[in-house]
């Protein structure tokens, strides 16, 4: 149940609350915010966008702006909470003065704040239970970052993790609780005490490369790519039902093709079954989807609109976003079973952007 009305005014009518955006809004009196999606995308040269969006509505409403300027790209996007328990919206940059940058008003140009990390550039970050965990370059000493509220950082030293090595971390999850799992090369070091010590979790030890990790209905999963060994180029998905588990099973070759890096998965609730999860992996204009918590899956070609896609994120409702080179961003409804165009070419001020990551104001596990 969500509220419908905010003294006596229908809630699909309200733009927002006490100057607080509607999609912004986490719950009012106790009860969780209304039905409306708010996906912040974010891409090159200081390219921002934002859409909001009923579950179930086309997403096609979209609104670009630039901040602050078209010298930083903004690799990766998440949702959590301040430290006061508000929505938080921080993102990475490829800036050297900025690595980091945070807002509480992602729809409006100039409300982000600069964050200069000492470590170097983040590639992927995620909040859980009071908690913002990034991970990226892995320069020696390699380190992790951490927050508990998205604005002010540390740092964690894991150099003595067995295997470690200077190469990128290219993802990070979390279940929603105290339990993470960052991603290197072919290897996943995970932490049971949010994020307070790390171990080496699992080692695949065929060459693959693991990139963006996800989680939904006690079940992980890793995007992997050149996964086998023996010169494979096995585009795989790699899950595990628990967080210590050492024991991974990698789907069949997708077939996505090894340019599918980054931020090219996502995993939530099943609209077929509250049980199992949906999982897409992304690439060009193609796409694999399981709707069994990866038991099966099915590579879907020449399914979304626009070619090189990029990012995807859903909101555990069906409802899914990728977006792409060029400006361009696709969107399902019927939980990733057919896709439209939300954006063609979207304007962010003067020009349009290549876009490189989506989120939803939804907190994990989805």
């Amino acid at each position: 149940m969500s509220y419908s009305k905010v003294n006596g005014v229908e809630a699909a009518t309200i733009s927002g609350v006490n100057g607080t955006l509607k999609g912004s809004i986490g719950s009012i009196n106790g009860i969780p915010g209304g039905s409306d999606n708010l996906w912040i995308a974010v891409g090159q040269d200081g390219a921002y966008g934002h859409d909001t969006a009923t579950p179930g509505d086309a997403v096609t409403g979209w609104v670009g702006y630039r901040d602050p300027d078209t010298s930083s790209d903004f690799p990766y996007i998440a949702y959590g909470k301040d430290g006061a328990g508000n929505p938080r919206w921080v993102c990475t940059s490829t800036s050297g003065n900025r690595e980091i940058r945070w807002s509480d008003d992602p729809e409006t140009d100039g409300s982000w704040t600069d964050i200069n990390i000492s470590s170097g550039k983040i590639y992927s970050l995620a909040w859980s239970n009071n908690k913002w965990i990034g991970a990226g370059q892995m320069s020696a000493p390699q380190t992790i970052l951490t927050s508990s509220d998205g604005a002010t950082w540390g740092t964690l030293d894991v150099s003595s993790l067995p295997d470690i090595t200077t190469t990128n971390s290219q993802g990070i999850g979390t279940d929603g609780g105290n339990n993470w799992i960052f991603a290197q090369q072919d290897r996943l070091y995970g932490s049971s005490d949010h994020g307070a010590s790390w171990y080496l979790l699992k080692d695949f030890n065929d060459s693959r490369v693991c990139y963006q990790l996800a989680y939904s209905n006690a079940r992980w999963f890793v995007w992997c790519t050149k996964a086998g060994g023996g010169g494979s180029n096995a585009e795989v998905v790699a899950y595990a039902d628990a967080a210590s588990s050492g024991s991974w099973t990698s789907t069949a070759d997708t077939d996505l093709g090894a340019s599918a890096t980054g931020p090219h998965i996502a995993a939530c609730v099943s609209t077929a079954s509250a049980g199992l999860s949906t999982v897409i992996a992304i690439s060009s204009n193609d796409i694999w989807r399981s709707t069994d918590s990866c038991a099966s899956g099915t590579k879907m070609e020449n399914v979304l609109p626009y070619g090189s896609a990029n990012g995807i994120a859903g909101d555990g409702a069906g409802n899914w976003v990728v977006v792409h080179n060029g400006g361009n961003i696709s969107y399902s409804v019927d939980d990733g079973t057919t896709w439209s165009s939300g954006a063609s070419a979207l304007t962010f001020d003067a020009g349009t952007e290549n876009i490189n990551h989506v989120a939803v104001n939804k907190y994990f596990p989805l």
